[in-house]
């Protein structure tokens, strides 16, 4: 068998997306899948109140990302971010 070019990108494009896939699936768990504009509010909310002035850059970018996606009607990806900022300050989200 001859290994082309097309079969190496392929086969690097195909490994791309599996780690991908892992990577969202691990965030994905800490949701429960509730996707609504009152989650994402709930969230935010219990993000702000984590956050102090020893909160790392890292976990006010994910509280970013996470308004963004919420206010653009991506509610189970904002709150995934949330769950990540409040993952960096050593907590979790309450009741989502």
């Amino acid at each position: 068998m001859r290994i082309t070019p097309t079969i190496v990108a392929l086969a690097i494009g195909l490994a791309s997306t599996a780690a991908l896939a892992d990577a969202s699936v691990s965030t994905s768990a800490l949701v429960s899948g509730n996707d609504s504009a009152a989650s994402c509010a709930s969230a935010g909310k219990q993000v702000s109140q984590a956050l102090g002035a020893s909160a790392t850059d890292a976990a006010r970018q994910e509280k970013k990302m996470g308004l963004e996606f919420c206010n653009a009607g991506y509610y189970r990806q904002g709150v995934s971010h949330y769950a990540k900022a409040m993952e960096l300050v050593g907590q979790k989200l309450a009741g989502i």
